[in-house]
């Protein structure tokens, strides 16, 4: 109590030292007091103190020790019932603090970096964004009072040359953001319902996502990106992600680690590109449904399925194109589904997952490790397992140097056994926020 009394007497201090009192009457040695400008002069000083004190209480509360949760992070409540704008509100008045967490309820507008303005000329435009650096933003639906609570982010109306609808939450910049709970309903504008980029981190835990069935644009559900890595799943309630062009893509570096009873139906289920890495390890009902593809792979990406229920299946054709997918745990494929690869590596450790040599295509320098199948060209499809690589190593440049009689070891006899893939969880870090200008327009398609 004594630090806050001091804090207040520093603040008082030091407004009054800035702003200079002026009483209505000054007195002179001699003169003879009038009561009228005494009290006037008390009545001055009693109307200062008040507009002081409101001052000080609001520096209080608004002061991080009466928000802020153990954690440190600043702790808003956020009724969206009657004012679809109050998260919005709330973080752009907020925005340069390092922790954030908004307990929801309703339905929210999202993009809320976005800042909406009125010109010169009286006109509305999407002046620029919020951008912020080493900042951890976590939006929870609020079940303090109400446990089956599920708060929305909805689209949000921007208007510059035209209107905008978008919903779309980011991460950027090494910072974190951490949903539970919520449903997004993606705008016609959005290019992607939740984005991790640059280094970022977080989760999306019991979130559903819903694309815009009016939408011109190829929409992701999830777009992780440049070197960003998240959780993507579900813990408590089980979420999907429907209605988009593509689930959830990984590019540019980047991880998801995706898991628990979610469910993707898309166009593409998952995508990963340019040295994007999943783990996949659905539970329960987990499914990923493509109509043109469950999994695309393409330079460099590598994949790990470790799913661990029967009742998880992969519905749709996986394309692997200069990278590297392995499969284990009870990963089940529908009758129908083709495996495609393209000078890429592709192993199937279980023995129970439906899948059969006549259903996998190789081309170019492909290596496949499919637990019970010999892979020597089967049907013509032109795969190869280890074995099958030695054989036409051996029949095509065959040994004429006495010095290859050195005996080398036989590779073709390890035995292939799937381990756990790693788990872990994201963290946290300090944050910094800075306030960068946008391009003049507004297509939430900016080089995050």
């Amino acid at each position: 109590m004594f630090w806050k009394i001091a804090l207040v007497f520093l603040l008082t201090t030091f407004h009054s030292n800035a702003q200079e009192l002026a009483v209505p009457k000054a007195f002179v040695n001699g003169e003879v007091a009038d009561a009228n400008d005494f009290n006037a002069n008390n009545n001055y000083l009693v109307e200062k103190i008040e507009e002081e004190k409101t001052r000080i209480d609001q520096l209080l509360a608004n002061a991080r020790w009466n928000n802020a949760d153990e954690s440190g992070s600043i702790v808003k409540r956020i009724d969206c019932t009657t004012n679809q704008l109050a998260l919005v509100e709330a973080y752009q008045a907020n925005a340069y603090e390092d922790q954030l967490t908004f307990l929801l309820t309703g339905s929210c507008f999202g993009a809320y970096h976005w800042l909406q303005d009125v010109n010169d000329e009286g006109a509305l435009v999407v002046s620029g964004q919020i951008q912020p650096k080493n900042q951890v933003v976590a939006l929870i639906s609020d079940k303090t009072t109400n446990p089956s609570n599920r708060a929305k982010i909805v689209p949000r109306k921007l208007t510059s040359d035209r209107d905008y609808f978008a919903a779309g939450i980011l991460s950027s910049f090494g910072n974190g953001l951490y949903l539970t709970g919520l449903d997004i309903e993606m705008g016609v504008d959005d290019s992607w319902g939740i984005l991790f980029s640059r280094s970022s981190n977080g989760d999306a835990t019991d979130v559903s996502i819903s694309g815009n069935p009016d939408s011109s644009k190829a929409q992701i559900g999830v777009l992780i990106q440049n070197g960003a890595a998240a959780y993507i799943g579900t813990q408590t309630v089980a979420s999907s992600i429907d209605g988009v062009a593509t689930g959830i893509q990984m590019l540019g570096e980047s991880m998801g680690n995706i898991y628990g009873n979610l469910t993707i139906t898309a166009t593409n289920g998952l995508k990963s590109f340019n040295g994007g890495t999943f783990q996949l390890s659905l539970s329960e009902d987990g499914k990923i449904t493509g109509s043109g593809s469950a999994i695309d792979m393409n330079q460099g990406a590598q994949g790990f399925i470790n799913n661990d229920t029967s009742g998880v299946s992969i519905e749709g054709n996986i394309s692997v194109s200069g990278s590297s997918l392995s499969i284990g745990g009870n990963t089940i494929f529908k009758d129908d589904a083709l495996i495609g690869l393209n000078s890429s590596t592709l192993n199937i450790w279980n023995a129970n997952s439906g899948i059969s040599a006549d259903r996998i295509s190789c081309s170019g320098p492909s290596f496949t490790g499919v637990s019970g199948l010999s892979m020597n060209n089967n049907d013509g499809n032109g795969c190869l397992d280890q074995a099958g690589w030695k054989t036409l190593i051996d029949s095509v440049f065959p040994s004429t140097s006495a010095s290859s009689a050195l005996k080398r070891p036989d590779l073709t006899s390890s035995r292939k056994t799937a381990e756990p893939l790693p788990s872990g969880a994201g963290a946290a870090g300090a944050a910094r926020i800075i306030k960068e200008s946008s391009p003049a327009r507004f297509d939430n398609e900016i080089s995050w």
